[in-house]
């Protein structure tokens, strides 16, 4: 009985852990700098390198778009780093769907950062997005 009950939290505390390695990231590294998602008065933003303060336009608490490894994904396209940040928020049963929306991030070598407007899904937002979740909200 011991020996099981050993193996029982042996397995517990590797599951933990697990679901510890799999928490979504709140920083990112972009256009070669630290990128750090913030809650600000209830609302996203990304704190630059800098200090200075982008600010989302959706709730907190909001995450990074991940990759198929599951860490947070820059996509590259026409010479522009493309971030995408997500806020997803379950609706009230009987629902299965979710208030979803997401932003993404450019960044054209030497030119400010430029956030797209807000787009909105019924999804629960999980999983790899789409290459064009990322450049479709901006004018190429």
């Amino acid at each position: 009985l011991i020996l099981l009950s050993s193996g029982l939290l042996l397995s517990a505390n590797a599951w933990a852990e697990q679901k510890q390695l799999a928490a979504p990231s709140n920083q990112i590294i972009f256009a070669g700098q630290t990128l750090t998602l913030e809650n600000h008065d209830q609302q996203c933003a990304l704190r630059k390198q800098d200090q200075s303060l982008l600010k989302l336009d959706m709730p907190w608490p909001c995450f990074l778009s991940v990759d198929r490894k599951g860490q947070p994904r820059v996509e590259i396209f026409n010479n522009a780093q493309i971030i995408i940040v997500e806020h997803s928020t379950p609706e009230p049963a009987p629902s299965h769907d979710c208030d979803a929306r997401y932003q993404a991030i450019r960044q054209i070598k030497d030119q400010p950062m430029e956030v797209s407007k807000v787009a909105h899904s019924a999804g629960c937002m999980t999983g790899v997005m789409d290459q064009k979740n990322f450049v479709a909200h901006f004018s190429w």
